[in-house]
């Protein structure tokens, strides 16, 4: 499966402004959502496959695809954990409900104070910007957790195409997470949490989304402190069944183009930077 992307950056002050012409083009009221991302590097060393010369080349090039492929360079992974899922489930459906509606009500309302270890929202509304109101990282059950392991392959190089394209997987999983990526020959070495609101428009994915730490300082359960809580990123995804049929990404194009152009002059959706989106174990 291939992805497309424009990715855009909102300032904060404009987020509820942002909101609101998302949900008016795609006719829906935002959807919170919450990812707690557990990145994963290789253990082991990447195995490059020796150059066949000569005539053995040619008889050996088929066999040496696979193993390459294999074989080649190693990247990072993701487990991904659906908080908001979880959280809808324990507390149900009308607290739910109030939540979704408090997104078009003045999210960036509430008053901050400067701890010392980053910004930390009052709790004026059930969704915050920059940190956990109730000062706690979320620790989810294993039993109601949904976690996908995430594989993102470095963007296509050239400029084949007025938008990012790269090869995605999203598998998901069960059961101890720990124990299945170190049989891959996996080790946990970071975390971090994706926070905000979802749209969809036709094909297409919109998040509207902050990145967040836990603070480092707190010995007890820390606190999730925003890398950058100046901006917003505006994601805009469409996902190609088969990358390698040229009129189902031609279709994807179109549809992310003519988002563009519609929100042009409010927000300016572009393609990222290359090495930015580069997943690669360096």
């Amino acid at each position: 499966m291939h992805e497309l992307l424009l990715h855009a950056s909102v300032p904060a002050y404009r987020q509820k402004q942002v909101l609101n012409i998302l949900a008016g083009i795609a006719a829906m009221q935002p959807q919170t959502f919450h990812e707690r991302h557990l990145v994963y590097k290789p253990t082991r060393q990447a195995n490059r496959v020796p150059t066949q010369v000569g005539g053995s080349q040619a008889v050996k090039s088929q066999g040496n695809t696979v193993q390459a492929t294999m074989q080649g360079d190693l990247f990072f992974l993701h487990v991904v954990e659906d908080l908001a899922e979880e959280a809808e489930s324990e507390r149900g459906g009308d607290e739910g409900k109030a939540s979704e509606d408090d997104a078009m009500d003045g999210i960036d309302g509430g008053e901050t104070t400067d701890t010392g270890a980053g910004l930390e929202e009052k709790k004026t509304s059930s969704i915050t910007t920059t940190a956990v109101s109730n000062g706690a990282e979320f620790k989810p059950t294993t039993s109601t957790t949904k976690r996908t392991l995430q594989i993102r392959d470095i963007p296509e190089a050239g400029n084949r195409r007025p938008v990012t394209s790269r090869f995605m997987a999203d598998i998901p999983i069960s059961g101890n997470v720990d124990a299945f990526m170190s049989a891959m020959e996996y080790k946990q070495i970071s975390t971090h949490h994706l926070r905000g609101h979802r749209f969809a428009h036709n094909s297409i994915s919109l998040l509207l989304f902050q990145s967040l730490m836990p603070s480092s300082d707190s010995t007890a359960s820390p606190t999730l402190v925003a890398l950058d809580p100046g901006s917003y990123i505006l994601q805009a995804s469409v996902r190609v069944v088969d990358g390698t049929k040229p009129d189902q990404m031609g279709c994807g194009v179109k549809e992310l183009i003519a988002l563009k152009e519609m929100l042009k002059g409010s927000v300016e959706l572009e393609m990222a930077e290359r090495m930015a989106l580069d997943t690669r174990v360096r």
